[in-house]
């Protein structure tokens, strides 16, 4: 009888064990079935045409820039066990912002788990910021008195009725898909979509030389200056050695203040006011340049229904992307440097100084007694 027993305890454990392999063969292939036929794609063994349309850089390029971004050997996520290489890390982070494809089509052609690739590239962007953004804010170091008088030069020699006027200034409004929660936060009136709005100083040289953001859509310009310490970065740092004023030129949504011009206001202008407003809206038009460069290249910024701020860190991603199109702009030399015959820095005179935590950039930057601090919504939008 025992051994009766001990045959049927034997013969339903081996069938236990053929359904639970059976089942466990079946999530694998349902797995590996949302994944590339054979692995990761050796992205290694592409050409540049591939890497241009993948990435928007050369292999060569991006390995420049890992040296220029002082990217470490690894990039490695600190809520999970997920680490990469430098070159695909940086690679992952390019392609999420190179085009609007789903997670699981990025699964499908190149091989990459989504969890993983989700978490690299977030903290791929998060290093890149943390390192950089007294970049995105102003560095003094490379724009010192006589490189802004060479750009105020060049400038003038494009059109600009004055030799005072260094780069230009303008805010954009990036649509955001409508949030679960404080939806009017974020809500534009005027251009009745969510979206987040960010400033940004345009350089001759087709640079992004001061970015704030990201703020509430709902926001004027003028109240963006405000906030962003730009009048202060200016009082500060915008002289020639000469200790003459230097200025930045916006639309008529900014004041006419120490260091920012705009244009004639009002209905009864005369002939001299409306020339001087006509030649200054010609070489004013570079900023809307940088924002359409910057979405074209990273066309991720266009599709609003994937800028999720509660779930994503949209102000990061964005932030980031400006920073990524600076290189393209040094690399590439899009149109802006092209127009005003203005060359770019390299990438090593771009990318200089030490890892800075905001209150050394207020430091350097803000004038004595003077403080700059992110507000919550800031904070959390990043």
């Amino acid at each position: 009888m025992e051994s009766i027993i001990l045959e049927q305890q034997i013969s339903f454990r081996k069938l236990l064990s053929k359904l639970l392999y059976a089942v466990d063969e079946e999530q694998t292939e349902l797995y590996i079935g949302k994944m590339r036929p054979g692995g990761r794609a050796n992205i290694l063994e592409w050409g540049d045409a591939v890497w241009l349309q993948q990435f928007r850089f050369t292999q060569r390029e991006v390995r420049q820039l890992i040296l220029a971004l002082d990217m470490p050997t690894e990039i490695h996520c600190p809520e999970s066990r997920n680490r990469e290489d430098a070159i695909t890390a940086l690679c992952m982070l390019l392609h999420r912002l190179a085009y609007p494809t789903r997670l699981c089509d990025v699964q499908m052609q190149m091989g990459w788990e989504r969890t993983r690739f989700s978490r690299i590239t977030r903290a791929t962007a998060l290093f890149l910021y943390n390192r950089w953004k007294h970049l995105l804010r102003f560095n003094p170091i490379r724009l010192t008195p006589e490189k802004l008088v060479d750009y105020a030069t060049i400038i003038q020699n494009k059109g600009c009725p004055l030799d005072c006027v260094v780069a230009f200034i303008d805010g954009t409004l990036e649509e955001t898909a409508r949030p679960s929660r404080n939806q009017r936060l974020v809500y534009n009136g005027w251009k009745r979509k969510h979206c987040l709005k960010y400033h940004v100083v345009t350089a001759p040289d087709g640079l992004v030389i001061h970015v704030y953001g990201p703020v509430e859509g709902r926001r004027h310009d003028s109240t963006v200056l405000k906030q962003s310490g730009l009048t202060d970065i200016l009082e500060k740092h915008f002289w020639s050695p000469e200790h003459k004023r230097l200025f930045i030129y916006g639309d008529p949504a900014y004041a006419i203040s120490g260091h920012i011009l705009a244009p004639y206001k009002g209905l009864t202008l005369d002939r001299a006011q409306r020339k001087f407003n006509g030649k200054m809206s010609k070489v004013r038009e570079a900023v809307e340049w940088s924002f359409k460069e910057a979405n074209s290249q990273f066309a991720f910024f266009n599709f609003a229904l994937n800028q999720k701020v509660l779930l994503q860190p949209v102000g990061l991603f964005y932030l980031v992307g400006l920073l990524l199109c600076n290189c393209h702009t040094i690399l590439h030399r899009p149109q802006i440097p092209q127009y005003f015959d203005c060359t770019p820095p390299t990438l090593a005179e771009y990318f200089q100084g030490r890892l800075m935590t905001s209150i050394w950039i207020d430091g350097a930057l803000l004038l004595p007694g003077r403080k700059f601090l992110m507000t919550k919504q800031r904070l959390c939008m990043i």
